[in-house]
């Protein structure tokens, strides 16, 4: 198993590669807002995986159906909503410039897949090899495809609808950085074993502080 401070140093450096690379892009390889939004729909394949395979350890270390999402209609449900979400994502990337007649200078693809690659594998293998989240790991798979749907997406065609310049992609990727950097702190707070989730309602979880106990 994986200490929880390496798990947490993976996930941080995960953070920095999807908040560096784009301000890279943005400031020094020419990018606009696509392959920007590209690279996060890519995230959203990486995050479904980590969730994926901590559903199929789970059910392997007894724990069965976790909240009615076994691994299998997991992969189904989330392939099929990702999937969808990539078309719709390809078809703006390439028909907003259209609609809009905005210029779209090409950009090459292959330093984004690989970054993506890169830290999609180191982001399997901490799942692989550390202690399976809790059932907010779904919650957060869903929960990044909306973000990305109704604000990055609603974000990106305000620029283009507008003629924005593509400097200002830059608050998209602040965007994305504290969604992810909130994100990663419940997961520490969470990690440190002094806070867990309860539920309060049905389909309703709130993060709650343990209470220490005095020592004798």
């Amino acid at each position: 198993m994986i200490p929880a401070r390496l798990r947490t140093a993976g996930l941080w450096l995960d953070v920095a590669v999807y908040l560096v690379l784009p301000l890279v892009g943005l400031f020094a390889w020419g990018w606009d807002w696509r392959p920007i939004v590209l690279l996060y729909w890519l995230e959203n394949i990486t995050i479904g995986g980590v969730v994926f395979i901590s559903l199929v350890r789970r059910a392997r270390g007894g724990e069965g159906v976790q909240a009615g999402f076994p691994a299998a209609f997991f992969l189904m449900h989330y392939g099929i909503f990702t999937f969808v979400h990539g078309v719709f994502v390809i078809v703006m990337i390439n028909l907003v410039p259209v609609m809009t007649d905005t210029p779209a200078a090409p950009f090459n693809p292959w330093w984004l897949l690989l970054a993506w690659l890169i830290t999609t594998l180191i982001q399997w293998w901490l799942a692989l090899r550390a202690n399976p989240p809790r059932i907010d790991g779904i919650a957060k798979a869903y929960g990044r495809v909306i973000v990305l749907h109704l604000v990055i997406l609603g974000a990106v065609w305000l620029i283009a609808a507008f003629g924005l310049p593509s400097i200002v992609a830059v608050a998209l990727v602040v965007l994305h950085a504290v969604i992810d950097v909130i994100g990663l702190v419940v997961t520490s707070r969470m990690a440190s074993g002094r806070y867990r989730w309860e539920q309060t309602g049905a389909g309703q979880w709130a993060l709650r502080r343990i209470p220490e106990t005095p020592e004798p």
